[in-house]
């Protein structure tokens, strides 16, 4: 579904170049995209208002090292830039050493770099991307919303987060696509909480089977009662954004209850897609009740060595 180029050569970013922008500049953006906040997808929204196609920079691992938490990031370059191939509006995402992008920046121009205000010199690739720029960009950040405030949230108890005041006016993706008679509607449903490669790979996955999928996701109360009193990390409002920023999702509904059955039966769909292996009784009256319209209920194999849980424990054991 996703069509944009994955740049991991000097001559792969030139041909892009040439063939999506000719003489017309591109707008780029850079930064780590360990995992999407509300930060960096504020940041990509803001790219995307310059109307211009969009490469992201994604910074190789020695950079993202440097200039990051301890123990951060914790997926390599390959991870990085197959999450941010996920989202809606980026044309191309490019995986480049430092010597590359000082090189290539020359053949990327005319550009519009698109930085948080005060960062535009914060290290060698920044001042080089101020250099070459025809034009930079700067945007006030969201206060308390990077990957350093949100570490330091998690290390403290204070999750879930506090989004400022406003957010949802700023950072809310698009419209949700509107369902047609004769489309074929595929439901998942879980927390999504710190969205990783795994649900990224699930959702494309489910995706491919019909025609618009709806992710219904646990409500705030809901994600404590399953996963603590510090969960969920970020809040439902910031999650249904985020999965509204994916390529593969068309609907993010929220659910109170302990399951979502009931929006099911609302729904209607076609398949409800389960990721990873479940026990029959543990997924029997979702199977019974989709069935009972002529579904389909169909469980599909997570990826092994990626989890919200996991990448937590992973931050605050760093």
């Amino acid at each position: 579904m996703n069509t944009l180029a994955r740049i991991t050569s000097l001559d792969g970013l030139q041909a892009w170049r040439r063939e999506v922008a000719g003489d017309n500049p591109v707008a780029v953006i850079r930064g780590v995209f360990d995992f999407f906040h509300p930060g960096n997808l504020y940041a990509i929204r803001k790219a995307r208002e310059l109307s211009l196609p969009l490469m992201v920079l994604v910074d190789p691992d020695e950079e993202a090292v440097r200039r990051g938490q301890p123990g951060y990031p914790q997926n390599h370059l390959e991870t990085r830039v197959e999450m941010v191939s996920h989202l809606r509006g980026v044309s191309a995402v490019a995986a480049l050493t430092r010597d590359e992008v000082e090189e290539g920046l020359t053949g990327l121009a005319p550009f519009v770099w698109i930085t948080v205000q005060g960062h535009s010199q914060e290290n060698s690739i920044g001042g080089m991307l101020a250099a070459k720029a025809s034009r930079v960009e700067e945007f006030v950040p969201l206060a308390g919303c990077f990957s350093g405030d949100i570490i330091r949230a998690m290390d403290a108890n204070r999750t879930p987060l506090v989004l400022p005041p406003g957010w949802d006016a700023a950072s809310v993706y698009g419209k949700a696509k509107p369902f047609k008679q004769g489309m074929k509607r595929v439901t998942v449903n879980g927390c999504f909480d710190v969205l990783h490669v795994g649900h990224l790979r699930f959702l494309a996955e489910a995706r491919s089977l019909g025609d618009f999928l709806t992710v219904l996701i646990n409500n705030d109360d809901s994600v404590a009662r399953y996963k603590g009193a510090t969960r969920p990390v970020f809040p439902g409002r910031f999650r249904a954004v985020a999965l509204q920023a994916l390529v593969s999702v068309d609907e993010v509904l929220a659910f109170p209850g302990d399951n979502p059955l009931d929006e099911i039966r609302q729904l209607r769909p076609a398949l409800h897609v389960k990721g990873g292996s479940y026990e029959p009784e543990r997924v029997r009256q979702e199977r019974e009740l989709v069935e009972s319209w002529g579904g389909q209920l169909v469980c599909t194999p997570m990826v092994d060595g990626f989890s919200t849980t996991n990448f937590i424990q992973k931050v605050l054991n760093r």
